[in-house]
């Protein structure tokens, strides 16, 4: 039989499918889609199918681009494939296509949750009018361990003063505890406290409470707080799919930054990943090129102390539908990246790698 695209309708399935190819990602996930209205945009899900098996998944953000009255497709860490086959990806970027002239867009943008070696997606976008796009939207490096091992070769392949302050955690008295749906207000505060702090975006309230709300919900998200002598210093989110679970979110209080209990909550949190039965902890951003003089190399050296290795994914690529105006929208988004680079340069700040 040919392939079939079609729009998707059921959780299940869709998950279940997302979970089972290489490389998956939570931004692929259906609860994942179903935040796109917190976001300001909407989400389509089209599903590849042959003799009535899923072979492909890409699950589109159409999100507004208001002074051109018009729109742009955004897919993140997608499509989802079971190979790297065109007779799958064709009709998948035809379909979106589609979608893109249905919804007025000026072209699409796709961040592939492949790694950059994987130069074969890379000829395939190609091959169907695709192009590297640069700034990425997201970061592009990420920071994985692998958790087969037990817990005490985990723990022998840690820098050793990584392990010395898990355990001081513990001496001076920080308890690690699962938090529930009633401790969101006191996440989202001592979140607020870390943004300002460390200098980095943070979404309204009720994106963070939707989002828990629905990987709550489907059984995959854990919040850890850590506490001293009942106070809380320090809190982490997690989510998974498949059999990979990501660092979330992370939060620390200025106060009792000596207790280090960071190191303990994320040590906490690949035990709780262990439990879950995954095989990868994703710590999530660093930067592309590990040198002091990028954006994140203090984030690096704290997640590289409990071992493992980079994974920088495949460029952004990006195909117009409407030349003009898509060229008019890259110049802008591109343009201000230029500017901010060059404005952190002069203030001698760090490089940064995306937008």
């Amino acid at each position: 039989m040919s392939m079939t695209v079609r729009a998707w309708d059921d959780p299940a399935s869709w998950n279940q499918f997302i979970a089972s190819v290489p490389y998956p990602h939570f931004q692929q996930s259906w609860e994942w889609g179903e935040l796109a209205p917190e976001l300001g945009g909407s989400a389509v899900r089209l599903a590849a199918t042959e003799d009535g098996e899923m072979r492909g998944a890409m699950q589109i953000f159409v999100n507004a681009v208001k002074p051109l009255r018009s729109t742009i497709l955004y897919v993140p860490r997608g499509p989802a494939l079971t190979e790297k086959s065109a007779r799958i990806l064709g009709p998948l970027l035809d379909a979106a296509r589609r979608v893109g002239l249905e919804h007025g867009s000026i072209g699409i943008r796709l961040e592939p949750s492949l790694p950059r070696c994987n130069e074969s997606i890379g000829t395939l976008l190609q091959a169907f009018d695709f192009y590297p796009s640069f700034p990425p939207s997201q970061p592009r490096s990420s920071w994985v361990l692998d958790i087969c091992p037990d817990e005490d070769e985990l723990l022998a392949a840690m820098k050793q003063k990584t392990r010395y302050n898990i355990r001081l955690a513990l001496r001076r008295g920080v308890t690690v505890s699962e938090a529930g749906p009633g401790d969101f207000e006191e996440f989202y505060e001592l979140y607020r406290v870390t943004a300002y702090r460390d200098d980095f975006f943070v979404h309204p309230k009720h994106v963070y409470a939707r989002m828990f709300e629905l990987f709550r919900s489907a059984g995959v998200f854990s919040m850890l707080f850590a506490r001293k002598e009942g106070v809380l210093i320090a809190a982490i989110t997690l989510v998974r799919v498949g059999d990979t679970c990501w660092y979330l979110h992370g939060a620390s209080s200025n106060e009792h930054r000596n207790v280090m209990a960071t190191y303990l909550l994320q040590w906490e949190g690949i035990r709780c990943a262990k439990e879950w039965g995954c095989r990868v902890y994703d710590f999530r951003a660093v930067p592309d090129i590990l040198r002091e003089d990028q954006d994140m190399y203090g984030v690096y050296r704290f997640k590289e102390g409990f071992g493992g290795h980079q994974l920088t994914t495949m460029d952004t690529f990006a195909q117009a539908y409407r030349p003009g105006l898509f060229a008019l929208w890259q110049s802008h988004f591109s343009g201000r990246f230029a500017i901010d680079s060059w404005r952190r340069a002069r203030a001698g700040q760090p490089a940064r790698q995306f937008a």
